[in-house]
Protein backbone atom coordinates (compact mmCIF):
# COMPACT_ATOMS: atom_id res chain seq x y z
CA UNK A 1 0.00 0.00 0.00
CA UNK A 2 1.11 3.48 -1.28
CA UNK A 3 1.84 5.97 2.16
CA UNK A 4 1.43 9.74 1.12
CA UNK A 5 4.56 9.94 -0.19
CA UNK A 6 4.29 6.91 -2.81
CA UNK A 7 6.39 4.73 -0.51
CA UNK A 8 5.20 0.75 -0.59
CA UNK A 9 5.17 -0.77 2.40
CA UNK A 10 4.89 -4.78 2.90
CA UNK A 11 2.68 -4.87 6.40
CA UNK A 12 -0.08 -7.56 7.64
CA UNK A 13 -3.02 -5.82 8.32
CA UNK A 14 -4.94 -8.41 11.21
CA UNK A 15 -9.03 -7.60 11.14
CA UNK A 16 -9.32 -9.03 14.34
CA UNK A 17 -6.91 -10.16 17.71
CA UNK A 18 -8.67 -13.30 19.92
CA UNK A 19 -7.53 -15.51 22.38
CA UNK A 20 -9.77 -18.80 21.47
CA UNK A 21 -9.02 -21.55 23.91
CA UNK A 22 -11.62 -24.00 22.70
CA UNK A 23 -11.98 -26.29 19.03
CA UNK A 24 -14.08 -25.50 15.77
CA UNK A 25 -17.53 -25.07 16.83
CA UNK A 26 -18.88 -27.94 14.90
CA UNK A 27 -16.50 -30.63 14.74
CA UNK A 28 -14.25 -29.38 18.33
CA UNK A 29 -11.01 -30.33 16.46
CA UNK A 30 -7.68 -27.56 16.46
CA UNK A 31 -8.04 -24.45 13.54
CA UNK A 32 -4.48 -24.66 13.11
CA UNK A 33 -2.17 -27.21 14.11
CA UNK A 34 1.01 -25.83 12.95
CA UNK A 35 3.18 -22.72 13.28
CA UNK A 36 1.79 -20.69 9.91
CA UNK A 37 -1.54 -21.40 10.99
CA UNK A 38 -4.84 -21.93 8.81
CA UNK A 39 -7.85 -20.42 7.53
CA UNK A 40 -10.90 -20.09 10.00
CA UNK A 41 -14.44 -19.22 9.07
CA UNK A 42 -16.00 -16.45 11.21
CA UNK A 43 -19.72 -16.25 12.02
CA UNK A 44 -21.19 -13.86 13.25
CA UNK A 45 -24.91 -14.79 13.33
CA UNK A 46 -27.11 -13.43 16.15
CA UNK A 47 -27.79 -9.65 17.46
CA UNK A 48 -24.86 -9.24 19.83
CA UNK A 49 -22.91 -10.05 17.19
CA UNK A 50 -21.19 -12.96 19.28
CA UNK A 51 -18.52 -14.93 16.41
CA UNK A 52 -18.54 -18.23 16.15
CA UNK A 53 -15.24 -20.06 14.50
CA UNK A 54 -15.06 -23.22 12.42
CA UNK A 55 -12.30 -25.00 11.36
CA UNK A 56 -11.35 -24.61 7.75
CA UNK A 57 -12.70 -27.92 6.69
CA UNK A 58 -15.87 -27.18 8.26
CA UNK A 59 -15.64 -23.40 7.34
CA UNK A 60 -15.63 -24.41 3.45
CA UNK A 61 -18.86 -27.10 4.03
CA UNK A 62 -20.80 -24.85 5.21
CA UNK A 63 -19.93 -21.91 3.17
CA UNK A 64 -21.08 -24.83 0.35
CA UNK A 65 -24.47 -24.74 1.90
CA UNK A 66 -24.68 -21.37 2.41
CA UNK A 67 -26.73 -19.30 -1.05
CA UNK A 68 -28.04 -16.12 0.17
CA UNK A 69 -26.11 -13.05 -0.30
CA UNK A 70 -27.78 -11.52 3.23
CA UNK A 71 -26.28 -14.89 4.70
CA UNK A 72 -23.06 -15.01 3.34
CA UNK A 73 -22.26 -11.87 4.79
CA UNK A 74 -22.16 -12.68 8.10
CA UNK A 75 -19.52 -15.02 7.49
CA UNK A 76 -15.98 -14.28 6.95
CA UNK A 77 -12.39 -16.06 6.60
CA UNK A 78 -9.82 -15.50 9.15
CA UNK A 79 -6.51 -16.66 9.95
CA UNK A 80 -5.68 -18.47 13.13
CA UNK A 81 -2.31 -19.25 14.46
CA UNK A 82 -1.41 -21.55 17.28
CA UNK A 83 -0.02 -20.16 20.68
CA UNK A 84 3.31 -21.28 22.68
CA UNK A 85 2.73 -20.47 26.31
CA UNK A 86 0.13 -18.59 27.54
CA UNK A 87 -1.68 -15.10 26.50
CA UNK A 88 -0.69 -11.62 28.74
CA UNK A 89 -3.14 -11.07 30.95
CA UNK A 90 -5.93 -8.07 29.91
CA UNK A 91 -4.28 -5.38 31.07
CA UNK A 92 -6.41 -1.79 32.09
CA UNK A 93 -4.84 1.25 30.73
Amino acid sequence: MADANGQIFEQLIVNQAAVVSHGCCACGNAYASNAPGDRALCASINPEQNLYLFCAACGDAIMAHVQADAVRGRYTWDWVVPLRGRPLPNVSA
